[in-house]
């Protein structure tokens, strides 16, 4: 095995629950309004200790909705404490002045909140619950307030796709600092609503990135970065960091709301994706031994199939999102849905393809683990 690479990061799942019920969310099965699980503050304290000597210096905060959990207060004093930088991703819907401030106070550098529609009536639609849409802006304006501008996070639907200027427009206004365009990833609540075509076809995505290049739409003074795989973007701007936002699955570690270390929040539905209880296992064991972890560092990018085993840009990109990959198909190494379809429809962009796109065959005999 390679040498163990530092853990800078810790994903804390902080509740299973939520109180969306987001047409498109991939990480939580089914709607589930309330608390759901909830993380122990003592167990992620126990998690945090151990990690320091491995290199941790961050902690995401998410979910379910992060600020759902009675407890919320308590963990970002926890961060504090151990002087952390933190990242939370939210809905915004519970973000008072007062915890606004707290964020920002604790060490909170970045924040995105999910914002699907420039009106209520789509917004709500899209995440289930009735005036989700005023209790998000009024978020947002709190965060804004306390000199937060965050990040606004748009997961492109048939039904908000023809509000897309509206929505830029607004982010502006709101004091946004800059714009997410999710793609729905085909996955749990996303494969209903791929099935039933409420998502937007490869060409329609790659267009899309087209006209925001163009320079015809007015950004407000925004960076706006549609989420396509590293192939897709400019290389000028992820050279720049202007469209960086890469996964850095070498280097991060989840922990759910049982407890539980896991690749990330997709340990809460794919068991081998688990490695282990926080309070009974070792994390320096986990860390180094656990053979899902070995399996990346020997594995990754030389053992990407598909389309991704040819792709110069897989050093960078290391197969986009390996939770989605496997959850998929069972292999850590399978191609990314998205580049994947885009290659067998002639869309994937052949001066990102090594020796013209010989690539293996896909799909292949999964990895077991």
């Amino acid at each position: 095995m390679s040498g163990i690479p530092p853990l800078k990061t810790i994903y804390a799942y902080l509740t299973s629950g939520c109180n969306c019920a987001c047409r498109h969310c991939w990480i939580v099965e089914k709607g589930r309004q309330g608390h759901g699980r909830l993380l122990d503050v003592a167990a992620l304290r126990h998690a945090i200790e151990q990690a320091l000597p491995l290199g941790l210096k961050s902690i995401k905060w998410t979910g379910g909705e992060p600020t759902l959990h009675p407890q919320f207060i308590e963990f970002l004093e926890l961060q504090s404490s151990y002087q952390l930088s933190g990242v939370v991703e939210t809905n915004g819907m519970l973000i008072s002045r007062e915890l606004a401030r707290v964020m920002r106070d604790s060490g909170v550098r970045n924040i995105s909140v999910s914002l699907d529609g420039a009106t209520a009536e789509v917004h709500d639609e899209i995440r289930g619950v009735a005036g989700g849409f005023e209790k998000t802006v009024s978020g947002i304006n709190a965060l804004v307030a306390a000199g937060c501008h965050p990040e606004l996070i748009l997961t492109l639907q048939r039904s908000n796709l023809d509000q897309l200027t509206d929505f830029l427009r607004l982010a502006s206004q709101l004091g946004a600092g800059n714009v997410k365009l999710n793609v729905v990833q085909p996955m749990l609540r996303g494969s209903a609503l791929e099935e039933e075509g409420e998502t937007l076809s490869i060409a329609e995505l790659l267009d899309l990135a087209q006209w925001l290049r163009s320079g015809q739409v007015e950004q407000g003074g925004m960076p706006v970065n549609l989420d396509l795989p590293p192939a897709f973007r400019p290389l000028g701007a992820i050279v720049s960091g202007a469209d960086s936002g890469l996964c850095d699955i070498l280097h991060i570690l989840g922990v759910i709301p049982d407890g539980k270390y896991a690749l990330c929040g997709i340990g809460q539905h794919v068991d081998a994706l688990v490695m282990g209880d926080v309070i009974s296992a070792s994390l320096d064991d986990v860390w180094s031994r656990n053979p899902v972890l070995c399996a990346l560092r020997d594995g990754l990018p030389a053992q990407l199939k598909g389309v991704c085993a040819s792709c110069l840009m897989k050093g960078a990109c290391r197969g986009n999102c390996i939770a989605v990959n496997f959850q998929g198909n069972n292999d850590l190494f399978a191609p990314f849905w998205f580049c994947q379809r885009a290659y067998e429809q002639g869309r994937f962009p052949a001066t990102r393809l090594k020796g013209g796109g010989t690539r293996t065959a896909w799909p292949e005999q999964p990895i077991r683990l």
